[in-house]
């Protein structure tokens, strides 16, 4: 496993397969394996980093950190470290947000961006994850976060709560990773510090893109019990994406719950960019 040192955090990562190069980038709460199927595919044709952002999965757990820009930056140095262009950021949740915003700032660098689930703060707020977010940013529960592991039974609800019916028939050994990532010492500080720096992500909700922005395609769970659907479908009317999915009977982990229609949606949405 490849690390890669961010200001002496050590960021763990997955690099596959040649040629135009897909960073993948995932959700609060999970980890670079969450595109395991994706990445299998793709890698085939296309040369495939998938990361752990700081806090979670392989990587190191810092103290703190846990800011949006943080996140941005890290993004950013990893990107200008392995010298990469035309890269097409595929994200979920947490992961489409840093997406946007590093296309928003470096724009020359991003061939396409495939938005699954983007966390924004109109699609976090209706929902009973923005509720607790909220209630986060107003107690100082990052203080402590560090120091709870939350209990198995509790981690499998929070799993659950992600699944739409379809995600519900996933394999028992990938609920199991999913569930065992968030019952790990340590998992629940990034989760309560990033709660205080959600409301900077208000800004994607006022964003527009201009003529010769990368071209944006979007992927939403009908399902989705964490961010919420509809207020999605009124961020598409600014986003204006090129392409929009809406996966009837999936919730917030749409590429292990449809990985091959999340799979062609991007390997589309990068070969339409690199036509036009």
């Amino acid at each position: 496993m490849p690390e890669f040192d961010y200001h002496g955090v050590s960021v763990a990562y997955d690099r596959a397969g040649s040629g135009d190069p897909i960073v993948f980038l995932h959700n609060i709460g999970g980890d670079r394996h969450i595109w395991v199927n994706q990445a299998r595919a793709l890698a085939t044709t296309t040369s495939v980093y998938t990361l752990d952002l700081f806090g979670y999965g392989d990587s190191d757990s810092p103290a703190t950190g846990y800011t949006v820009d943080n996140y941005v930056r890290m993004v950013a140095e990893f990107i200008d470290a392995h010298q990469l262009t035309g890269v097409t950021m595929v994200g979920n949740c947490f992961g489409s947000a840093l997406s946007l915003l590093y296309a928003q700032r470096h724009p020359q660098k991003v061939r396409a961006l495939v938005l699954c689930s983007p966390l924004t703060a109109a699609t976090l707020r209706p929902t009973p994850t923005g509720w607790t977010a909220r209630a986060a940013a107003t107690l100082p529960l990052h203080a402590v976060a560090g120091a709870i592991r939350l209990p198995a039974a509790a981690a499998e609800l929070v799993v659950r709560e992600q699944l739409g019916p379809r995600g519900r028939g996933m394999s028992a050994s990938t609920f199991a990773a999913l569930r065992r990532r968030w019952s790990e010492p340590r998992r629940l500080l990034p989760p309560a510090a990033i709660a205080r720096d959600l409301p900077t992500l208000a800004v994607l909700d006022e964003f527009r893109p201009t003529p010769g922005f990368p071209p944006i395609t979007t992927i939403w769970g009908a399902k989705n019990h964490i961010l919420s659907a509809a207020a999605g479908a009124r961020l598409n009317a600014t986003l204006r994406p090129a392409r929009s999915l809406e996966l009837p009977t999936c919730g917030h982990l749409v590429m292990l719950e449809e990985p091959e229609t999340v799979t062609a949606a991007i390997r589309s949405a990068t070969r339409t960019a690199l036509a036009g």
